[in-house]
């Protein structure tokens, strides 16, 4: 049976650790737990349909005979902008409705437009079955980041972040494995008409239809998690907070959000364009096959971001009862600085073994900086906030970032070096620029969140 809201009065207090200075009324931590599943489970989905177009450009582009600015417009902008816009609206539902509901219907609506996307018969109709997906995986991240902080003490709120960040990982590696296990699958088979229509699905677009299914059935799993009563208030707030407060909470502390927000969008648009076009950097510079680039590339992912992701939770943890009021941007910042020379060099490298292997050193590290990157913004923020900054966030991540970088990274392709064969040297140039601005951003706020923290620790309601 379903089970709302209302089934979690009474629940046991625990203590949330010593930036608490009192004991918070948590639920029990087997709903927590559960719930942390659940939303793992949709974060994979929600990677593994995204990034399944990755490892398919060059099929896509043979037979629906696109350019790489084409190809970048469906990795990006297509799937990005209607993913950030929608989720300023979802953004605002989430901290004023049931937040269950809202991941569950999203989980449901992104997934039936991945298997449309099987079924596309030039660009413009895997266009809109991108955009379509965009708009639908837009509702899953601002409710569930919310959802975390009201089922873990503060403390925790890191681990809860980085566990869902394993189910980002396990899509990532999924899409790359299911990919090229697929394209190793249906070589050989010929193309099937859909009886009574025009519609043909191609060997390839069978990947669409066999990741796209399984979420259909995972949002009534969410349908069994419980919706946490609502912890982190601001004293004094009303039950609905008017954007126009949300604008001045933003503003007021605006260097502290220039760091977690902008920071990290900053440094997306950076780590986007690897993620889109490595599978095709490896294939075109060192001769891959793309099944092979696939299986390897998806069995980096599943073993190595893991590692990172529990660590950086656990690192967040041990500074935070130590009392670093800043750890969490901390870890974001020395993840930072310590990726950006990887990710110029990986492209260099005369071997696609040693790019693979700077790319996993890059990819650990990265991991770490995951969950803190989410939590340093959701415990700075007002419960009723959550949803609208989350949204702000996955704006800038997204119609930003993931819509500016690989478009970015086909441009300089394209007009600067006018040549498929240097995409190489368009990957380092974005890392170039965008690393460099993201260490800036992120650096200017170190002090500023250690205040903003402490100013949460006053105000917030337990």
């Amino acid at each position: 049976m379903v089970a709302d809201s209302t089934a979690l009065s009474g629940d046991a207090a625990e203590t949330s650790g010593p930036d608490s200075g009192s004991e918070e009324k948590l639920p029990p931590r087997r709903y927590a737990y559960y719930s942390l599943f659940a939303m793992t489970g949709v974060v994979l989905f929600t990677v593994l349909d995204r990034m399944i177009l990755s490892l398919l450009i060059e099929p896509v582009k043979q037979d629906f005979g696109i350019s790489d600015t084409q190809a970048a417009l469906l990795l990006g902008a297509a799937f990005s902008l209607p993913y950030g816009i929608v989720g300023i609206l979802v953004g605002r539902l989430a901290d004023h409705m049931n937040r269950r509901n809202v991941i569950a219907i999203s989980c449901a609506f992104w997934s039936m437009a991945t298997c449309a996307c099987g079924m596309a018969q030039g660009f413009y109709s895997l266009l809109i079955g991108r955009m379509a997906i965009g708009a639908g995986e837009s509702g899953y991240g601002p409710s569930a980041w919310s959802i975390a902080s009201d089922y873990w003490p503060r403390e925790k709120v890191a681990f809860a972040t980085s566990v869902m960040g394993l189910g980002a990982t396990a899509g990532r590696g999924l899409a790359f494995l299911l990919g090229g296990s697929v394209l190793l699958m249906v070589a050989d088979w010929e193309t099937v008409r859909v009886p009574m229509t025009d519609i043909v699905i191609r060997p390839w677009q069978w990947a669409f239809i066999l990741v796209g299914a399984p979420g259909l059935l995972w949002a009534l799993v969410v349908l069994t998690t419980r919706e946490p009563p609502r912890r982190g208030l601001l004293r004094g707030a009303t039950e609905k907070t008017p954007v126009a407060d949300t604008v001045k909470w933003v503003r007021d502390d605006w260097r502290t959000y220039l760091a977690t927000v902008g920071g990290m969008a900053v440094e997306a648009i950076m780590l986007a364009g690897p993620a889109a076009w490595g599978a095709t950097f490896i294939y075109r510079e060192y001769g891959w096959e793309l099944s092979k680039i696939g299986l390897v590339q998806g069995t980096i992912i599943l073993i190595v971001s893991p590692l990172g992701l529990l660590a950086g939770a656990k690192m967040s943890e041990i500074w935070t009862k130590r009392g670093r009021h800043d750890a969490n941007l901390r870890i974001v910042f020395y993840t930072l600085l310590a990726t950006i020379p990887l990710h110029i060099a990986a492209p260099l490298m005369p071997s696609a073994e040693l790019y693979l292997t700077l790319y996993s050193l890059a990819g650990f590290i990265n991991a770490l900086g995951f969950g803190p990157s989410i939590a340093a913004f959701q415990l700075t923020t007002p419960n009723r906030m959550r949803g609208q900054i989350g949204a702000l966030v996955q704006f800038c991540n997204n119609v930003i970032a993931f819509a500016l970088s690989p478009l970015l990274v086909a441009l300089f392709t394209d007009y600067l070096f006018r040549d498929e064969g240097d995409l190489k040297y368009s990957m380092v140039l974005n890392v170039v620029i965008m690393g460099t601005i993201a260490a800036i951003v992120v650096g200017q706020g170190m002090k500023p969140y250690a205040r903003s923290y402490e100013r949460a620790l006053r105000e917030f309601k337990s």
